[in-house]
């Protein structure tokens, strides 16, 4: 069971955010008593670097900050760094300084800008992240924001009935017909015509960290994307091992063996409950795609 952390106690604005912590204490509790390496980048006044070393009693933190920072430390265990969370070189320095095996723990709390987020993301995650870490994005609905340099507000999608879904209904009925269903050549041309009827992009909302959020759940998909049967090749694993979103944080953690080889596909689609397969390539040709005829 690991430890309650209480904000109250330390110079951060973190302590608005109570939900924040819970999921701190839920995902952090098992390193509690470990002697972990932390960077945070994005410090204000220090304060939460106080709170993780009082938090984490055996481990090593660091601080980036764009303001000098000095926090009296009897601990030694505090490193406080000045300068920008893209520069990479300076990510590179503190590593070096102070955690030579890469990092189990990074949260940024930064900019909130998507580019620079993104930068020292794969920056970090790929190079000083260990495998098995959990790398933390913080208030990514600063996206939403128009007061934010790459924010806007949120308009919803317009939902119009379009000609496609006012006939798919017509469709969905002639597939069960008794007539439809005795004559296999039928259904296939009706099943390749609702293929098409259902074709349809979800728009969203892409700016700013918001926008860059999901990109994260491309990488998490990656397995399907490169997937030999129907993906671009060449064939690789996510380098997630899973991808945790919640409202104001985003956790991600790194597979064991991030971006390597894919596991061995199964001759079909899986199916299961989490992921629901695309259909059938035998029943449902791609676009602009005819079978030959024998």
């Amino acid at each position: 069971m690991g430890r309650t952390i209480d904000a109250r106690l330390y110079k951060t604005d973190k302590p608005s955010f109570d939900v924040y912590f819970r999921n701190y204490e839920r995902l952090f509790g098992p390193l509690a008593g470990k002697a972990v390496h932390l960077l945070e980048l994005g410090i204000s006044q220090g304060g939460s670097l106080e709170l993780w070393r009082d938090y984490f009693r055996k481990g090593t933190i660091a601080g980036i900050d764009v303001a000098a920072v000095r926090l009296d430390d009897p601990t030694g265990r505090i490193h406080v760094y000045q300068g920008l969370q893209q520069d990479t070189a300076l990510l590179d320095r503190v590593r070096r300084e102070t955690a030579p095996h890469g990092f189990d723990i990074i949260i940024d709390d930064c900019s909130h800008i998507g580019e620079f987020t993104a930068l020292s993301f794969w920056h970090l995650f790929d190079a000083h992240l260990k495998p098995g870490g959990l790398y933390v994005i913080e208030d990514w609905g600063a996206g939403y924001m128009r007061g934010t340099p790459d924010g806007k507000a949120y308009v919803p999608p317009r939902r119009v009935a379009s000609f496609r879904s006012r006939l798919r209904p017509s469709v969905e009925a002639l597939i069960t017909r008794p007539s439809v269903v005795r004559r296999p050549a039928l259904k296939r041309v009706i099943h390749a015509v609702m293929n098409r009827l259902v074709r349809m992009k979800f728009r969203s909302h892409t700016h700013g960290l918001v926008g860059f959020v999901k990109q994260l759940v491309d990488e998490a998909g990656m397995e399907d994307i490169t997937h030999p049967a129907w993906g671009t090749p060449p064939a690789r694993a996510s380098k997630f091992k899973y991808i945790q979103i919640s409202h104001g944080q985003v956790f991600i953690a790194k597979a064991e063996a991030a971006g390597g080889p894919a596991l061995p596909h199964p001759p079909t689609r899986p199916r299961g409950s989490v992921r629901t397969p695309a259909p059938s390539r035998r029943t449902l040709p791609a676009r602009g795609v005819r079978k030959k005829r024998p």
